[in-house]
């Protein structure tokens, strides 16, 4: 059976990709729920997990990436026309990964997680910054009996847009959601099913907005207090931060999208590795009036500004402006609401209609 699946893939994969429309990671994630099982041969367990990588590769050998990648299973990898830099295929614990040769990161990965009896977990991540600005990872239910792959979604909690790979483990658990600029969440797997779990507990994504005319956003050690950093497109003098313990810092490295928690009296903690290229070894906070957030009424509709945290509060503001612009002031310990400042008044609003990246509007 096998065998017989590989000589027809063989042909495949033996066509030229140029003579096909190439298929993005953004054309993938289009289609996605279109696609709602994948089959799979289960004859030979022992070979069952080079079985599901072929059959999610094959649902979308065109693009590249996975072109290569089943080329590497169906022996024609000498015949096709894609570099590939690197290929890891370790069938002990399930896991396949392959790089092609990219002045950025374009790689895929994949893991297969038995669960007992014939459950289990098919994973596939895909990154090419090439092609495209944000990874793509993919959950499959395995069902071993029947042969199938159905596609499932991603853990609560999981948001794309400032995530800039995932890193699945070739044992263990965990898979690293990692951020170049902010600590690494997790999605793991535990008692059959597999759930987010973030660094910072109740942390929000703002970008930084500051109306200072010099375009200087001092970070400090604590709330008001010494400047251990500065955000800004120059670097600035001691003279300019007005404060003479100013440690000279590079230059802004121009990311000013920031992790923020644990609000104090209007203050925020900055939850990040790097602030301008430098290791953050303590704390660093930065003020509510220089960080900025956006409305996620996309259609235009008005949304409330409660008084408390709590739509039973009572209303304090209505906000019509659409992808209005509001400053996070405060959070609910819960961590549903956020407590802003905006030009409509000052009120709370759930967490779950902000948007905190100021290049894409959020999902």
């Amino acid at each position: 059976m096998k065998k017989i699946l590989i000589a027809t893939l063989s042909l495949l994969c033996m066509l030229p990709l140029s003579g096909q429309q190439k298929l993005t990671l953004f054309g993938i994630a289009h289609n996605w729920d279109s696609k709602k099982e994948y089959s799979f041969s289960n004859a030979e367990r022992g070979h069952v997990f080079d079985e599901m990588v072929i059959s999610f590769a094959q649902a979308y050998a065109a693009n590249p990436m996975l072109h290569a990648l089943l080329a590497q299973f169906t022996g024609d990898a000498e015949n096709i026309d894609i570099p590939v830099e690197k290929f890891t295929l370790d069938e002990k614990n399930n896991y396949v990964k392959i790089n092609l040769k990219s002045d950025d990161i374009a790689e895929t990965e994949a893991r297969f997680w038995p669960l007992g009896g014939d459950k289990g977990w098919f994973v596939i991540k895909m990154v090419n910054h090439d092609e495209d600005t944000l990874p793509r990872i993919y959950f499959l239910s395995v069902d071993l009996s029947k042969g199938l792959m159905t596609p499932a979604r991603e853990p609560d909690g999981m948001n794309y847009g400032f995530v800039d790979n995932f890193l699945l483990p070739r044992s263990g658990n965990s898979i690293e959601v990692f951020s170049q600029y902010y600590p690494s969440d997790y999605m793991v797997l535990k008692n059959g099913k597999f759930t987010y779990q973030q660094s910072a507990q109740n942390a929000i994504s703002c970008y930084v907005n500051d109306p200072d005319p010099s375009g200087i956003t001092n970070v400090r050690a604590t709330p008001g207090g010494q400047i251990i950093a500065r955000l800004g497109e120059k670097t600035a003098t001691p003279a300019q931060a007005n404060d003479e313990d100013y440690e000279d810092w590079p230059e802004d490295d121009g990311s000013d999208i920031l992790t923020i928690y644990n609000p104090k009296n209007g203050w925020w903690q900055i939850h990040a590795k790097l602030i301008n290229g430098k290791p953050v070894e303590n704390e660093a906070w930065i003020h509510y009036s220089v960080l900025q957030m956006n409305t996620r009424n996309y259609g235009g509709e008005a949304l409330n500004l409660y008084k408390e945290a709590s739509a039973e509060s009572g209303v304090a503001a209505v906000i019509r402006d659409q992808e209005a612009a509001v400053r996070p002031m405060d959070m609910s310990p819960d961590g549903e609401w956020v407590k802003v400042k905006a030009k409509a008044g000052t009120g709370w609003i759930e967490r779950n209609r902000l948007c905190g990246n100021p290049y894409t509007t959020c999902p």
